[in-house]
This record gives structure tokens, sequence and C-alpha cells, in this order.
């Protein structure tokens, strides 16, 4: 239900004088164009539907209207015209019944709002918008939400690059890009052996004394050495194909210590050969099923991938997981700001359009010109 408190702040009758129409017009102006925070001094309370009439004579001394004054008794009384927007703004009209002041329109609650200055707020500060606004529940629950996002997104970051780091490691300390490369010069040998035929490659010559488990300690010459090394293997790679389908490798080893180095040797087969604990697949001149990593058991599964490979590949995606849960705790951080600045500029918004003035011209009953200045506050 809409309730409204409105204010009739003038009613002028003719005056015999065109200087004091001006001046009264003045009055009139003045009191409608007042900012809506000088409303309220705390100490009056309007209950929906409570009128306040002031009425100019002749003289431009201001008298409450006569049903007003009747109701009012002794309170009634002439009230100068440089007293009446005082008296309209700051005093409290009891008309014959007690007015709740619960009712009353604080000052603070009911000061136009910068709609801008609430959109930026909310926007450096989910809930500071809100805080300005004085909705006072909204404030807390922007504050709660942009907290737990917050908190998500430290922990989950963590906890990410902690299993992200440990993961790292256990690639340098359990896959040998050595074992893989001596793999692959073995399965250019099989491949020849069954097809018949020469691939045309040269065997991969692996670096001496590297430790590819220690990085970090390699010197820039070793750095070089690694690089040349990788770019051999990749260039094997390139000839090389599954026996059962035919088909080429889908993917090259990247450089080491790169982010899809990481991510590939725990992902496709084809690298199962360089982990640790993956089978002899050469028993003296002989190859055993373990030549092919891709090769299908009866049962649908890869017999020959062990267990180092399922483990890091477990590792390495709850690692992604956790940083994903950070990636999008940001952008909802990122979004509620923008949804708590918008609710804060919408919400001093429709603060502001609770409060309007306006001027009307009329007859009395009379039939005489009258000019009333009216203020509203919507309630």
């Amino acid at each position: 239900m809409s309730w409204i408190r409105r204010i009739e702040t003038l009613t002028l009758r003719r005056l015999p004088h065109p200087t004091l129409g001006a001046a009264a017009v003045i009055v009139v102006l003045a009191v409608m164009v007042l900012p809506a925070p000088l409303l309220a001094s705390g100490s009056y309370g309007w209950a929906a539907g409570d009128t306040l009439h002031y009425t100019l004579d002749d003289s431009l001394d201001g008298t409450l209207d006569d049903s007003l004054g009747e109701s009012l008794g002794e309170s009634a009384r002439v009230s100068p015209a440089a007293q009446l927007r005082s008296r309209l703004l700051y005093d409290t009209i009891a008309a014959g019944r007690s007015l709740d002041r619960s009712d009353a329109v604080g000052s603070s609650s009911e000061a136009r709002r910068s709609v801008p200055l609430a959109f930026g707020l909310s926007a450096a500060l989910p809930g500071a918008g809100q805080v300005y606004n004085r909705t006072w529940i909204r404030a807390a629950g922007a504050f709660i939400v942009e907290s737990g996002l917050i908190l998500g997104y430290v922990l989950w970051k963590d906890r990410g690059q902690d299993a992200e780091a440990a993961y790292k490691n256990y690639a340098h300390e359990h896959w040998d890009p050595g074992q893989y490369a001596a793999w692959l010069n073995d399965y250019v040998d099989y491949l020849e052996e069954v097809d018949g035929g020469s691939l045309g490659v040269d065997d991969i010559p692996i670096p001496q004394g590297i430790d590819f488990s220690e990085p970090l300690a390699w010197s820039p010459q070793e750095r070089q050495a690694v690089r040349s090394f990788f770019d051999e293997v990749r260039a094997v790679e390139d000839e090389v194909y599954h026996p059962e389908t035919g088909a080429a490798f889908s993917h090259n080893l990247p450089y080491f210590a790169e982010q899809q180095y990481y991510e590939l040797i725990g992902k496709y087969f084809q690298f199962a050969p360089g982990w640790a604990d993956y089978p002899r697949w050469k028993e003296g001149d002989a190859f055993t099923d373990a030549i092919d990593p891709e090769r299908t058991g009866s049962d649908g599964t890869k017999p020959n991938v062990q267990g180092r490979f399922l483990e890091y590949a477990s590792d390495h995606a709850d690692a992604n997981t956790l940083l994903r849960r950070a990636s999008r705790a940001s952008a909802f951080l990122v979004l509620h700001h923008v949804v708590a600045a918008f609710d804060a500029a919408i919400s001093a918004k429709l603060h502001n359009d609770r409060i309007q003035t306006g001027v009307e011209l009329g007859m009395d009953r009379f039939q005489q010109p009258q000019l009333s200045a009216a203020l509203s506050v919507r309630l």
C-alpha cells in the first residue's frame, strides 16, 4: 500500500500590490526548492495524509487556515511571512490527535542521495553503498558474500599453488625425458621390424650428465643442450605412428617445464614410457608388449599404463580443480562488485524518487487565483 505525506505549503490570495505579490511568490518558490535534508529536525512526525496549510493575507502575515485553526484552538497563531518557511519545516502539528513518532521522517534517511556516490562506494567495497543508503540488511549480506568469496579465493589459490608445486616436483623426480627418448629409439626399431621398412630417422642422442630432477641447478649451457635434445625428440615424434591404428602421434613433447609439458606427460598414453615404473619394453633383442603404450587389453584398458602415470594424472587434476575454483571465485568477486554497485545506485535512485516538489496554480473556493507549492514524501 502506497502512503503519501503531502505538505501543502502556501495558498496565496489576491494581493493589493504587485510588489507584495512578487514577494509571496518568492517565498513559495524558496520553500519548494529547499533540499530534502531540511525536512526533518527530529521533532515532528506527520502521519500518512496529514496536511499543513499556511495562508498569506494582504499584509503578508501568515495565519493558519480557519479549519485547522479551529481544531488547534490556542495553538493557532499568526506567523510572520519571514517565519513561514521555518514553521513549515520544523513545527509539529497536532491536528486533533496524537502523531506516532515512529512515522516521522528522519533527516538522514530522507536526504537526497548521490546515485554516483552510492554506485562508486559499492563498486569499491560491496556493502559500503548499502550502508550509505541505510539498507542495513543488504549491507550485511554484501559484506558476508564479499568476505566468503575472498576467503574462498585465498584458500583455493594457496592450496592449488601448493598442489601445483607438488606435482611438478613429482614429475621431475619420476618422469625422465631421457628414458622417453630411449623408448622412442626402440619404438622406431619396432615399427621398422613390424612393417619391414625404414622410417629414415636417426637415433636421438641422449645428453649425459644432466639431472632432469634438478632443473634449477642447470647452467645456461645445459639449458641449451636440453632444448636441442627436445628438438630431436619432437622430430622423431613426427615420423612415428601407432601400429594398431596407423595414426600419427597426436602431440609432440612440449619443451621442458612449460605448462603443457606438465599437463601432457600425465594425459596422453604415448608419454607413459617416460615414467619410472613403466614396464620393460625390451628383453635382450626381443620387444615385449610394453613397447606399445597404446596397446588395448582384452578388457578394453591400457595394461601398459602403470601407477605413477595415473597417480600423477590424479594429482594434476586435483591441483587444476583448486586453481579453477580460485579463478571462479575471483570472477564472482568482480560480478559481486558490479551487482552491489547497481543495487546501491538503484536504491539511491528509488529513494530520491520518493521526494517530490511541485507548484500548482488554481482557484480557491471564492474563485480567486491561488498559487500552491507542495513537497511530497512517498513512503
